[in-house]
Protein backbone atom coordinates (compact mmCIF):
# COMPACT_ATOMS: atom_id res chain seq x y z
CA UNK A 1 0.00 0.00 0.00
CA UNK A 2 2.81 2.42 0.86
CA UNK A 3 4.40 2.03 -2.57
CA UNK A 4 1.13 2.67 -4.42
CA UNK A 5 0.40 5.68 -2.22
CA UNK A 6 3.87 7.16 -2.87
CA UNK A 7 3.65 6.71 -6.65
CA UNK A 8 0.13 8.16 -6.78
CA UNK A 9 1.08 11.16 -4.65
CA UNK A 10 4.21 11.95 -6.69
CA UNK A 11 2.11 11.77 -9.86
CA UNK A 12 -0.54 14.10 -8.43
CA UNK A 13 2.25 16.39 -7.24
CA UNK A 14 3.29 16.93 -10.84
CA UNK A 15 -0.13 17.25 -12.52
CA UNK A 16 -2.22 18.99 -9.84
CA UNK A 17 -1.05 22.56 -10.38
CA UNK A 18 -3.22 24.14 -7.66
CA UNK A 19 -2.23 21.65 -4.98
CA UNK A 20 0.11 24.09 -3.24
CA UNK A 21 -2.84 26.36 -2.45
CA UNK A 22 -4.41 23.59 -0.37
CA UNK A 23 -1.26 22.94 1.64
CA UNK A 24 -1.49 25.56 4.31
CA UNK A 25 -0.02 25.17 7.77
CA UNK A 26 -1.18 28.50 9.14
CA UNK A 27 -3.39 26.55 11.57
CA UNK A 28 -0.32 24.84 13.00
CA UNK A 29 1.60 28.09 13.39
CA UNK A 30 -1.38 29.61 15.22
CA UNK A 31 -1.46 26.57 17.49
CA UNK A 32 2.24 26.99 18.25
CA UNK A 33 1.74 30.68 19.04
CA UNK A 34 -1.11 29.89 21.45
CA UNK A 35 0.89 27.20 23.21
CA UNK A 36 3.91 29.46 23.60
CA UNK A 37 1.78 32.39 24.73
CA UNK A 38 3.00 35.89 25.42
CA UNK A 39 5.15 34.90 28.39
CA UNK A 40 8.16 33.14 26.88
CA UNK A 41 9.34 32.02 30.32
CA UNK A 42 6.44 29.71 31.22
CA UNK A 43 6.49 25.93 31.20
CA UNK A 44 5.28 25.53 27.60
CA UNK A 45 7.97 27.78 26.12
CA UNK A 46 10.49 24.92 26.08
CA UNK A 47 10.61 21.30 25.02
CA UNK A 48 7.18 20.58 26.52
CA UNK A 49 5.73 23.21 24.22
CA UNK A 50 7.20 21.45 21.18
CA UNK A 51 5.77 18.13 22.37
CA UNK A 52 2.35 19.66 22.95
CA UNK A 53 2.30 21.45 19.59
CA UNK A 54 2.99 18.19 17.76
CA UNK A 55 0.98 15.87 19.99
CA UNK A 56 -2.34 17.61 19.38
CA UNK A 57 -2.50 17.36 15.56
CA UNK A 58 -0.82 13.93 15.48
CA UNK A 59 -3.27 12.56 18.04
CA UNK A 60 -6.14 13.97 15.99
CA UNK A 61 -4.73 12.23 12.92
CA UNK A 62 -4.53 8.86 14.69
CA UNK A 63 -8.11 9.18 15.94
CA UNK A 64 -9.37 10.10 12.47
CA UNK A 65 -7.50 7.19 10.92
CA UNK A 66 -8.87 4.74 13.50
CA UNK A 67 -12.46 5.91 12.96
CA UNK A 68 -12.22 5.78 9.16
CA UNK A 69 -10.72 2.29 9.15
CA UNK A 70 -13.51 1.10 11.43
CA UNK A 71 -16.06 2.45 8.93
CA UNK A 72 -14.45 0.99 5.80
CA UNK A 73 -11.05 -0.62 5.25
CA UNK A 74 -10.72 1.13 1.86
CA UNK A 75 -10.61 4.47 3.68
CA UNK A 76 -7.23 3.47 5.12
CA UNK A 77 -5.59 3.77 1.69
CA UNK A 78 -7.50 6.93 0.76
CA UNK A 79 -6.58 8.49 4.10
CA UNK A 80 -2.91 7.57 3.68
CA UNK A 81 -2.82 9.13 0.20
CA UNK A 82 -4.52 12.31 1.43
CA UNK A 83 -2.11 12.76 4.36
CA UNK A 84 1.00 12.01 2.30
CA UNK A 85 -0.14 14.36 -0.46
CA UNK A 86 -0.71 17.09 2.12
CA UNK A 87 2.67 16.47 3.76
CA UNK A 88 4.78 16.62 0.60
CA UNK A 89 5.95 19.95 -0.73
CA UNK A 90 4.40 22.31 0.19
CA UNK A 91 5.15 23.22 -3.45
CA UNK A 92 6.41 21.21 -6.40
CA UNK A 93 10.20 21.67 -6.49
CA UNK A 94 10.42 21.05 -10.23
CA UNK A 95 7.92 23.84 -10.96
CA UNK A 96 9.61 26.23 -8.52
CA UNK A 97 13.03 25.73 -10.12
CA UNK A 98 11.70 26.20 -13.65
CA UNK A 99 9.88 29.39 -12.63
CA UNK A 100 13.12 30.66 -11.13
CA UNK A 101 15.07 29.84 -14.29
CA UNK A 102 12.53 31.62 -16.51
CA UNK A 103 12.72 34.77 -14.40
CA UNK A 104 16.51 34.61 -13.97
CA UNK A 105 17.24 34.10 -17.66
CA UNK A 106 14.90 36.97 -18.54
CA UNK A 107 16.79 39.28 -16.17
CA UNK A 108 13.91 39.78 -13.74
CA UNK A 109 15.90 39.78 -10.49
CA UNK A 110 12.91 40.62 -8.30
CA UNK A 111 10.93 37.58 -9.43
CA UNK A 112 14.03 35.40 -9.43
CA UNK A 113 14.73 36.37 -5.81
CA UNK A 114 11.13 35.61 -4.89
CA UNK A 115 11.26 32.15 -6.48
CA UNK A 116 14.63 31.48 -4.84
CA UNK A 117 13.03 32.22 -1.46
CA UNK A 118 10.27 29.75 -2.27
CA UNK A 119 12.75 27.00 -3.08
CA UNK A 120 14.44 27.20 0.28
CA UNK A 121 13.85 30.33 2.40
CA UNK A 122 16.59 29.75 4.98
CA UNK A 123 19.21 29.41 2.23
CA UNK A 124 17.93 32.17 -0.02
CA UNK A 125 18.21 34.85 2.65
CA UNK A 126 21.97 34.37 2.83
CA UNK A 127 22.64 35.57 -0.72
CA UNK A 128 22.04 38.68 -2.76
CA UNK A 129 20.66 38.78 -6.30
CA UNK A 130 24.16 38.41 -7.74
CA UNK A 131 24.48 34.90 -6.37
CA UNK A 132 21.00 33.52 -6.94
CA UNK A 133 22.35 30.65 -9.03
CA UNK A 134 24.43 29.37 -6.14
CA UNK A 135 21.52 29.92 -3.77
CA UNK A 136 19.15 27.81 -5.88
CA UNK A 137 21.67 25.02 -6.52
CA UNK A 138 22.24 24.64 -2.78
CA UNK A 139 18.58 25.17 -1.98
CA UNK A 140 17.48 22.50 -4.47
CA UNK A 141 19.75 19.91 -2.86
CA UNK A 142 18.28 20.66 0.57
CA UNK A 143 14.66 21.21 -0.48
CA UNK A 144 14.54 17.85 -2.25
CA UNK A 145 15.09 16.18 1.11
CA UNK A 146 12.71 18.41 3.04
CA UNK A 147 9.93 18.14 0.45
CA UNK A 148 10.34 14.52 -0.67
CA UNK A 149 12.89 12.22 0.91
CA UNK A 150 12.26 12.97 4.59
CA UNK A 151 8.48 12.78 4.25
CA UNK A 152 8.57 9.58 2.18
CA UNK A 153 11.02 7.90 4.56
CA UNK A 154 8.83 8.50 7.61
CA UNK A 155 5.71 7.57 5.64
CA UNK A 156 7.28 4.19 4.89
CA UNK A 157 8.28 3.74 8.54
CA UNK A 158 5.21 5.08 10.37
CA UNK A 159 2.57 5.62 7.70
CA UNK A 160 0.50 8.84 7.62
CA UNK A 161 1.61 9.66 11.18
CA UNK A 162 5.27 9.73 10.12
CA UNK A 163 4.63 11.85 7.02
CA UNK A 164 2.70 14.53 8.90
CA UNK A 165 5.11 14.43 11.83
CA UNK A 166 8.08 15.23 9.59
CA UNK A 167 6.22 17.96 7.71
CA UNK A 168 5.17 19.66 10.96
CA UNK A 169 8.75 19.37 12.22
CA UNK A 170 9.92 21.21 9.08
CA UNK A 171 7.24 23.89 9.48
CA UNK A 172 8.19 24.37 13.12
CA UNK A 173 11.89 24.62 12.28
CA UNK A 174 11.30 27.25 9.59
CA UNK A 175 9.01 29.21 11.88
CA UNK A 176 11.62 29.29 14.65
CA UNK A 177 14.42 30.33 12.29
CA UNK A 178 12.23 32.97 10.66
CA UNK A 179 11.08 34.60 13.86
CA UNK A 180 14.33 35.09 15.72
CA UNK A 181 18.04 34.39 15.55
CA UNK A 182 18.22 34.32 19.35
CA UNK A 183 18.41 31.00 21.10
CA UNK A 184 15.65 29.87 23.47
CA UNK A 185 14.49 26.56 24.89
CA UNK A 186 11.58 26.16 22.48
CA UNK A 187 13.69 26.88 19.40
CA UNK A 188 16.48 24.58 20.58
CA UNK A 189 14.00 21.74 21.15
CA UNK A 190 12.36 22.26 17.75
CA UNK A 191 15.71 22.24 15.93
CA UNK A 192 16.88 19.19 17.89
CA UNK A 193 13.73 17.27 16.98
CA UNK A 194 14.12 18.12 13.29
CA UNK A 195 17.80 17.06 13.37
CA UNK A 196 16.90 13.70 14.90
CA UNK A 197 14.05 13.01 12.47
CA UNK A 198 16.20 14.01 9.49
CA UNK A 199 19.36 12.15 10.47
CA UNK A 200 18.63 8.81 8.78
CA UNK A 201 16.73 10.06 5.68
CA UNK A 202 19.45 12.66 5.04
CA UNK A 203 22.07 9.92 4.82
CA UNK A 204 19.86 7.86 2.52
CA UNK A 205 19.40 10.93 0.33
CA UNK A 206 23.18 11.46 0.28
CA UNK A 207 23.73 7.90 -0.87
CA UNK A 208 21.13 8.41 -3.61
CA UNK A 209 22.90 11.60 -4.74
CA UNK A 210 26.17 9.68 -4.93
CA UNK A 211 24.66 6.80 -6.91
CA UNK A 212 23.00 9.00 -9.55
CA UNK A 213 25.80 11.58 -9.71
CA UNK A 214 29.59 11.48 -9.52
CA UNK A 215 30.09 8.72 -6.97
CA UNK A 216 33.77 9.32 -6.19
CA UNK A 217 33.48 13.09 -5.66
CA UNK A 218 30.32 12.69 -3.59
CA UNK A 219 31.95 10.16 -1.28
CA UNK A 220 35.06 12.32 -0.97
CA UNK A 221 32.93 15.30 0.09
CA UNK A 222 31.05 13.06 2.51
CA UNK A 223 34.34 11.79 3.97
CA UNK A 224 35.56 15.34 4.60
CA UNK A 225 32.31 16.30 6.30
CA UNK A 226 32.36 13.10 8.36
CA UNK A 227 35.06 14.53 10.63
CA UNK A 228 32.49 16.97 11.96
CA UNK A 229 30.14 14.07 12.63
CA UNK A 230 32.68 12.53 15.01
CA UNK A 231 32.47 15.61 17.20
CA UNK A 232 28.73 16.20 16.86
CA UNK A 233 26.41 13.48 15.62
CA UNK A 234 23.68 16.11 15.21
CA UNK A 235 25.84 18.13 12.82
CA UNK A 236 24.08 20.41 10.37
CA UNK A 237 22.21 18.08 8.02
CA UNK A 238 21.69 20.95 5.62
CA UNK A 239 25.42 21.51 5.20
CA UNK A 240 25.96 17.81 4.58
CA UNK A 241 23.26 17.72 1.88
CA UNK A 242 24.86 20.68 0.16
CA UNK A 243 28.46 19.44 0.25
CA UNK A 244 27.75 15.88 -0.86
CA UNK A 245 25.24 17.08 -3.46
CA UNK A 246 27.79 19.48 -4.89
CA UNK A 247 30.31 16.66 -4.94
CA UNK A 248 27.87 14.53 -6.93
CA UNK A 249 27.55 17.48 -9.34
CA UNK A 250 31.36 17.96 -9.40
CA UNK A 251 30.87 21.53 -8.15
CA UNK A 252 32.06 21.13 -4.58
CA UNK A 253 35.55 22.60 -5.09
CA UNK A 254 34.25 25.58 -7.06
CA UNK A 255 31.66 26.34 -4.40
CA UNK A 256 34.19 25.94 -1.60
CA UNK A 257 36.38 28.48 -3.38
CA UNK A 258 33.36 30.82 -3.51
CA UNK A 259 33.46 30.99 -7.31
CA UNK A 260 29.94 32.40 -7.54
CA UNK A 261 30.32 33.58 -11.13
CA UNK A 262 30.86 30.00 -12.27
CA UNK A 263 27.26 29.06 -11.33
CA UNK A 264 24.78 29.48 -14.17
CA UNK A 265 21.49 28.04 -15.41
CA UNK A 266 23.20 24.81 -16.49
CA UNK A 267 24.24 24.08 -12.93
CA UNK A 268 20.74 24.79 -11.63
CA UNK A 269 19.28 22.37 -14.18
CA UNK A 270 21.95 19.81 -13.27
CA UNK A 271 21.03 20.07 -9.58
CA UNK A 272 17.35 19.59 -10.40
CA UNK A 273 18.18 16.61 -12.60
CA UNK A 274 20.26 15.08 -9.82
CA UNK A 275 17.51 15.24 -7.21
CA UNK A 276 14.87 13.96 -9.64
CA UNK A 277 17.05 10.96 -10.51
CA UNK A 278 17.66 10.38 -6.81
CA UNK A 279 13.92 10.44 -6.19
CA UNK A 280 13.31 7.89 -8.95
CA UNK A 281 16.04 5.69 -7.46
CA UNK A 282 14.49 5.94 -3.99
CA UNK A 283 11.05 4.92 -5.29
CA UNK A 284 12.62 2.07 -7.28
CA UNK A 285 14.36 0.78 -4.13
CA UNK A 286 11.09 0.93 -2.20
CA UNK A 287 9.46 -1.01 -5.05
CA UNK A 288 12.17 -3.70 -4.93
CA UNK A 289 11.79 -4.08 -1.17
CA UNK A 290 7.99 -4.17 -1.47
CA UNK A 291 8.00 -6.77 -4.23
CA UNK A 292 10.55 -8.82 -2.30
CA UNK A 293 8.29 -8.78 0.74
CA UNK A 294 5.31 -9.88 -1.36
CA UNK A 295 7.25 -12.74 -2.95
CA UNK A 296 8.61 -14.00 0.35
Amino acid sequence: MALLAIILCLFLERVWTTLAELRTFAWFERLVDRIQGKDRQHLWSGALGVVAALALPLAALLIAQYVLVKILVLFDFVFAVAVLLYSLGPRDLDSDVHRFLNAWEQGDDAKAQDYAQRIYPVTAKRFDTGSLGRCVVEGTLVAAHERWFGVIFWFVILGPLGALWYRLACVLREKCLRQSEEEDAFKDAALMMHHILAWIPVRLALFSYALVGNFADALEAWRREAYGWKNNWLMDNRQLLIRVGLGALQLEQDMAADEISAVDARHVRAALGLVLRALILAVALIAVVTVGAWVS
